[in-house]
């Protein structure tokens, strides 16, 4: 079954669905909303598109409105117009399409909603679709251009969920790229020369001043960045931080571990200055989940299972897994204290799904389950008392 939406505002349209048919031939529709999405690990993924599955079907979204570097150099001619655009090298250029590679990957760790009309994007000898993809209310599209990993360019979308204008992400998107070329951040610590930088001290002052946002809450951009580990990241992580390129991340590497961050000022290239504007981008090392989070009891689950788990709950999406009878399947996205603490699968018995739903509608709610093994799974199933 698949489920097609009218112009509704989208805290409407942000609904489960259950999985779409692709057809091979697809007409232009109505925006189709596809919640607990997951990526599929394939050879066509790249930082703008990939392979996704939704229930039992399987499918290629490419990303409206932005295109990434490529990740090799398959098609020359587009290589090409990338690195005119800013005025960086060939080789770079695929650097820093595996770093636009790895960051969309690690956006789509969990499960993840695409919005799309199954507009063909056509590319390669796979069937793609032009498409639109949210995870904890950020689009991929949007952080992408904010981390300079994208260049705006390609196809926009014909309209807007919920009946919004396209022109005013547009002018979004522009402004996370404005930010992204005055701090430096991916490629335009190296792309210093290009023209796309030419008016950029014209309205460096606005950029302070200037907020476009959209009329869905869903769409609304969050500043909040992932840290990098520096102890750990490799290059293509590295290089998307303001102002390290290929180079200097490879000095990065070479001079770790570090003990602490003021560290990397001993490290040429780097001065304390650019430490400072890093700080807030990276850690040391990956701190410990925090309490009350599905990411604290699967970091040691033989510990708590068979026993009581308690997790604040961020979101309830569709699960993927199927439930014991007389039990309704759901994904709890937990967080504690403003930081992600991953997902898990839960069982709701029927009865209590009606009001279980209409409870966990407001975010940091506290649940309370029996932590259990189902198969490879760890599940947190709502006990009846």
């Amino acid at each position: 079954m698949r489920l097609t939406l009218p112009c509704l505002p989208l805290s409407l349209l942000l609904i489960t669905t259950t999985s779409a048919a692709v057809s091979k031939e697809p007409v232009l529709k109505a925006w189709e909303v596809l919640e607990g999405c997951h990526l599929i690990e394939n050879q066509i993924n790249d930082g703008d598109s990939f392979k996704v599955a939704h229930g039992d079907k399987e499918f290629i979204i490419r990303l409206y409105y932005v295109d990434c570097p490529e990740t090799y150099d398959t098609y020359p001619d587009r290589l090409k117009d990338q690195s005119r655009y800013f005025s960086i090298s060939e080789s770079e250029m695929i650097t820093f399409g595996k770093a636009a590679k790895t960051y969309t990957k690690r956006f789509l760790k969990d499960e993840f909603t695409v919005i799309t009309c199954w507009e063909d994007a056509r590319g390669g000898k796979d069937v793609r679709y032009f498409g639109m993809v949210s995870r904890n209310n950020q689009l991929l599209s949007s952080e992408l251009v904010r981390n300079g990993l994208a260049r705006i360019y390609g196809m926009p979308a014909g309209g807007w969920p919920g009946g919004g204008k396209p022109e005013a992400y547009l002018k979004q998107l522009k402004q996370n790229e404005r930010a992204a070329q005055q701090s430096g951040t991916g490629i335009w610590g190296n792309a210093q020369n290009s023209n796309q930088l030419d008016d950029l001290a014209q309205i460096k002052d606005r950029l302070n001043t200037q907020q476009t946002t959209i009329s869905s809450s869903a769409f609304v951009d969050s500043s909040k960045t992932e840290r990098i580990i520096l102890n750990t990241a490799d290059s293509s992580e590295l290089i998307a931080l303001p102002g390290i390129g290929p180079v200097l991340a490879d000095r990065i590497i070479a001079a770790r571990p570090f003990i602490e961050i003021d560290k990397l000022a001993d490290i040429p290239g780097i001065s304390m200055k650019k430490v400072d504007a890093l700080r807030h981008r990276i850690l040391l090392d990956k701190p410990p989940p925090q309490p009350m989070t599905a990411d604290f009891y699967l970091a040691d689950s033989e510990t708590y299972l068979n026993r009581e788990a308690v997790v604040r709950v961020s979101r309830v999406t569709q699960s993927y897994l199927t439930a014991p009878d007389g039990f309704h399947s759901v994904h709890l996205e937990t967080a504690n204290q403003g930081e992600s603490g991953g997902s898990i699968p839960a069982f709701i018995p029927q009865e209590y799904y009606d009001s279980f739903v209409s409870y966990y509608q407001q975010p940091n709610r506290e649940f309370t389950g029996l932590l259990f093994q189902q198969d490879s799974n760890i599940v947190l199933v709502y006990r009846r008392k």
